[in-house]
């Protein structure tokens, strides 16, 4: 039934996943009345590989062990092209194995805890930017807000109807959750698993989680490779046979900031809204969580002044997160473009390269330090060049 009158908020958050759930979480507390509203009835299925890296972990001012179904201390790079494997480990998990519906039903019920007020079911359906607030319409239900943290993913309705121009470098990817026998998922169940070579410009997975495989294939080229297709002949070169069971996805991943993303009066845009994701690895937790936190610091610093708001965002993301997410694109493009260099550097240099990209997913180090630092890796690419 219609709900009788408008519901005024300080602070409306578009989407319970990691970026909206991040942002209530730091706001709670703080005195304002924040409202997350996410269009499906929580807990609900999320596409993606579910591995939360160390450097997401460390953000978080909740535990999440209780979604963890499975801890990984060892990556596992295997490139294809050439034909070489490496191996990082550490005395704490790199990957966190995790569902993303108890993982996101998780953080969604810490930020409740923390003071926001939770409305599902609950669609957007309009955006009108008002000289004094923000109002919201949804199935029987309008809500006015002083600030609006959009946290509504890739396909941003938001963004759509706040008329923002659309996400640049969206590439698709391919999950499956595959059960095999025991016997055979065996061999995958210590590591995360990362292959190059085998996929289009891209790479392919494997997360052991607790009673199945999440097996998946990634390019950073759209329309580059047939994907159902490249991940049958990942299966193949993996020698795991026909699965017992398979449950297969599709999603996109956005790896560029996108354009006017401080355009709109009242609104932050946040996680896979922004096109935060990390070109290298195309993982969007770590850049949704910290978006999410960044936001929820602009508006508390700001006093709900949306000019100061969306100033203060704009500089704290520039300075955290858009820096090394433009060293990252640059790496990116080395990586998966430029396929003669790629080998190259793999054979002189494979190991220390493997130990830095697990520094950085650990949150041991950034892409920004890695080159700003004397005697970096960095080096190692002009000498190859």
């Amino acid at each position: 039934m219609p709900s009788s009158g408008t519901i005024s908020l300080d602070v409306a958050i578009i989407g319970a996943g990691p970026a909206g759930a991040a942002a209530a979480l730091a706001l709670g507390g703080r005195g304002l009345r924040v409202g997350l509203i996410e269009k499906a009835e929580l807990p609900r299925h999320k596409t993606c590989g579910g591995g939360v890296l160390r450097r997401a972990i460390k953000l978080l001012p909740v535990s999440v062990a209780a979604a963890v179904e499975r801890e990984c201390a060892t990556a596992e790079l295997v490139h294809h092209d050439p034909d070489l494997r490496f191996v990082s480990t550490r005395s704490e998990s790199i990957v966190s194995m995790v569902m993303r519906d108890r993982f996101d039903h998780l953080l969604t019920t810490a930020a409740v805890a923390a003071g926001a007020e939770l409305f599902t079911g609950r669609a957007v359906e309009s955006v009108a930017v008002e000289a004094g607030a923000v109002r919201i319409g949804t199935p029987g239900q309008i809500f006015e807000a002083r600030i609006v943290i959009a946290a509504d993913g890739v396909t941003s309705t938001v963004a759509r109807l706040t008329h923002r121009p659309a996400l640049r470098d969206v590439v698709p990817a391919l999950e499956c959750e595959v059960t095999f026998s025991d016997k055979v998922m065996a061999p995958f169940q210590a590591a995360a698993r990362f292959d190059f070579g085998l996929v289009t410009a891209g790479y392919g997975w494997v997360f052991p989680k607790r009673n199945h495989l999440s097996i998946g294939v990634g390019t950073t080229k759209r329309g580059a490779a047939s994907l159902p297709q490249e991940y049958r002949r990942y299966l193949d070169r993996l020698g795991l046979g026909a699965p017992m069971s398979e449950e297969r996805r599709g999603y996109m991943i956005p790896c560029r900031p996108r354009d006017g993303l401080f355009d709109v009066s009242r609104v932050l845009f946040v996680g896979d809204a922004a096109g935060l994701a990390d070109p290298v690895t195309a993982e969007g937790i770590t850049g949704g969580i910290l978006s999410g936190q960044l936001a929820a610091q602009a508006v508390v610093a700001g006093g709900l002044d949306p000019a100061t708001v969306t100033a203060t965002y704009q500089a704290r993301l520039a300075e955290a997160l858009l820096a090394d997410l433009r060293i990252a694109r640059r790496l990116a493009w080395l990586f998966y473009d430029c396929p003669r260099l790629r080998v190259q550097l793999l054979r002189r240099y494979g190991p220390r390269l493997s130990e830095i990209m697990t520094r950085i997913v650990t949150g041991e180090t950034t892409y920004r330090a890695v080159v700003r630092r004397p005697g970096n890796y960095l080096k190692l690419l002009r000498r190859a060049a």
